[in-house]
């Protein structure tokens, strides 16, 4: 028969072993959630561009079709996982009436499918400062349910697109879709320089 005081040290045994295996496999999820993130320094890092864009914006059946430039900088976390800021111009949608000023942040998660190109989908926010000039908006009503206001207009935003890496500079093209008062497909093409 074994005593109490053998009974108890088996008992603790137990006990503390399922903490061993939560501790282990702690440590194992922290460091196989950590491998894709650990990276070289030629994926890791700053960069800072601008780029070009070709805007459609539509509202109420009413289509505009104008350029804008943009102002980029990010970080590079991996190959894999990047966030970014931009500051921009939608230009001068005349039919709409409509110009305005913004910024966005963003989170991008990249793929690679050879060596220097990736694929990316992208998600972030935006906020515009619109100038809506109501005797220029071909569909503007005089009524006062209009959707297109001056001021501040904020949205959330989706964009995939692709990459190419050349040395120090990274070329990009993207598709970024947004419903600002009025909705827009943006095709962007920026150069970025990787410090």
């Amino acid at each position: 028969m074994i005593s109490n005081n053998k009974k108890q040290s088996a008992t603790s045994f137990y006990v503390s072993m399922p903490s061993f295996k939560k501790i282990g496999l702690m440590i194992f999820s922290v460091v196989t959630l950590a491998m894709p993130v650990h990276a070289n320094e030629q994926d890791t890092g700053f960069y800072a561009g601008f780029g070009i864009a070709n805007i459609a914006a539509e509202e109420m059946g009413q289509s505009s079709r104008e350029n804008g430039l943009s102002l980029i900088g990010g970080y590079s976390f991996s190959k894999y996982f990047s966030a970014e800021t931009s500051l921009f111009n939608l230009g001068d949608h005349q039919d709409l009436g409509m110009k305005g000023n913004g910024a966005s942040l963003s989170i991008i998660g990249s793929y690679p499918v050879i060596e220097n190109f990736s694929v990316f989908g992208e998600l972030g926010g935006m906020s515009v400062d619109l100038e809506i000039d109501e005797s220029k908006n071909l569909s503007y009503s005089g009524t006062d349910t209009e959707t297109m206001q001056d001021g501040r207009d904020s949205s959330i935003y989706y964009a995939f697109g692709a990459k190419y890496k050349l040395n120090d500079w990274t070329l990009v093209f993207k598709n970024s879709l947004v419903d600002l008062d009025a909705d827009m497909d943006i095709f962007s093409l920026q150069a970025h320089y990787n410090f």
